[in-house]
């Protein structure tokens, strides 16, 4: 009876179970940055990279990787320092290229260099020696020395000391790339970087270096020297002056340069149209001060175009209605005084005190009154 009754219970089980299990199971995890473009280097940076690397992990095991019984084990057992031991260099090697944003590229250089560093290790050599010109230049050949380019690492055209005349750059400089011309600087030009390019002149020159500094923003196609008045020609925006040489144009002396919600800013050579305040329908400036009119829903206060308040313009609709108010009763009291003289006379009254109260209650709550009852004596009026 058991048996079969666990029979029976088993498949429940495992339908109750199953699904239970794959529940709990967490879905893989997704890295955006799988989607992103890897960022790719020269292999003779790529060879900086990983020199750079290699450098730090001499640095972060210069002071020895054990302490005490350890490392005199290690003097023992393998006849010399830690420092030249290759459980240092593993101890570099495992650490490679691990905070580099080039780490691909740094591993794929690491692995390329792996015999030439094992070689220069066994050497035992100074570790302040040019790491960078034994692995990048002499064995790798992915570089080249300073101020060389290309395969056979050519030296830069001009004094090597100050290739394209220290006003330029030469393209490949350092790797086995680039064809040696000159990439001048800003305000450079020619074959050499000797030449000052068009809207430069020629500042300062001697022996050892040259100068070109800019023309004058107003110059057009070159200049004599710095000032507005050595200009070959006018940009567009200035005015040639026989004395003052280019002379801003401003622009905004033309009242219909912008369009009539906008206001003319000028500026060296240009201008540009901005937008009124919201104030303003038209203006001639910035601020609700330089309207020409003020929009709707703004009215004009001293200088300003002010937003209308709401409770502005609901206290002129209880003004009205107070006045619609009076209007009724004096109508009311001038209908009923014909019929009884007594009975009109003390709705009259009444009347009266209603309007003066209510008046008096706008007076002193700051509300416009029919009349400024602070010029009456209301004490002498009601005795009289």
């Amino acid at each position: 009876m058991m048996s079969e009754r666990s029979n029976v219970l088993n498949p429940l089980l495992v339908l109750i179970l199953v699904p239970a299990v794959f529940c709990t199971v967490q879905p893989p995890t997704f890295n955006p940055e799988m989607l992103t473009p890897m960022r790719t280097i020269g292999d003779c940076q790529a060879c900086r990279v990983f020199i750079e690397s290699f450098k730090e992990g001499l640095e972060r095991t210069s002071r020895g990787k054990y302490e005490g019984g350890d490392a005199a084990w290690e003097e023992e057992k393998l006849k010399k320092s830690y420092k030249r031991s290759e459980i240092r260099l593993v101890d570099i090697q495992e650490g490679l290229c691990k905070t580099s944003k080039f780490s691909f590229q740094c591993h794929s250089m690491a692995e390329k260099a792996e015999e030439f560093i094992e070689e220069w290790w066994a050497q035992d050599p100074d570790e302040s020696t040019d790491l960078y010109a034994y692995i990048c230049i002499d064995n790798l050949k992915v570089c080249c020395p300073e101020h060389h380019y290309g395969k056979e690492c050519t030296p830069c055209p001009g004094d090597h000391s100050k290739p394209c005349n220290g006003n330029g750059k030469c393209r490949g400089d350092g790797t086995r790339k680039g064809n040696g011309t000159c990439s001048c600087d800003a305000g450079y030009e020619g074959q050499f970087c000797d030449k000052c390019a068009v809207e430069y002149y020629l500042s300062y020159k001697d022996e050892n270096k040259m100068l070109c500094s800019p023309c004058h923003v107003s110059c057009l196609g070159g200049c004599r020297q710095g000032t507005q008045k050595d200009c070959v020609a006018c940009k567009t925006g200035f005015s040639f002056d026989t004395d003052e040489g280019c002379l801003d144009i401003n622009e905004c002396d033309d009242v219909d340069r912008c369009t009539r919600d906008q206001f003319c800013l000028n500026s060296i050579g240009s201008f540009k149209c901005a937008d009124c305040d919201r104030a303003c329908s038209g203006c001639y400036g910035d601020g609700p001060d330089s309207c020409r009119k003020c929009a709707k829903g703004y009215s004009k206060k001293g200088e300003f175009c002010i937003e209308d308040r709401e409770d502005e313009d609901q206290s002129e609709k209880l003004t009205t209605t107070r006045y619609l108010t009076y209007i009724g009763l004096i109508i009311a009291t001038g209908i009923l005084l014909p019929k009884s003289t007594p009975l009109g006379s003390i709705v009259g009254a009444m009347v009266l005190i209603y309007i003066v109260g209510a008046e008096y209650y706008c007076m002193i709550n700051g509300h416009t009154g029919l009349v400024n009852l602070k010029d009456f004596n209301l004490i002498q009026i009601f005795h009289t």
